[in-house]
């Protein structure tokens, strides 16, 4: 897929999804060898949002800006 206005939808969702998991795989080998906690370590402190209703934060690390790097390399190869 190339950069089009009409693929923007797709080009976040891969964003989302190789965030996502990025955190996920960094917690998993963090969990196996410690001396990797360096990349679960927050460059953020909690970005949020409070509606009252619904509350929503997240915080950037390093394995989640891979995963979202990956996801737009992935997003430029589909």
């Amino acid at each position: 897929m190339t950069f089009e206005k009409s693929n923007i939808g797709y080009l976040l969702t891969f964003m989302l999804v190789g965030a996502i998991l990025g955190s996920a795989l960094g917690a998993l080998v963090a969990g196996f060898v410690p001396s990797l906690g360096v990349i679960q370590k927050s460059l953020t402190g909690p970005i949020g949002l409070n509606l009252e209703i619904i509350s929503f934060s997240i915080r950037i690390n390093l394995s989640s800006i891979i995963g979202l790097v990956l996801g737009v390399l992935i997003f430029r190869k589909v």
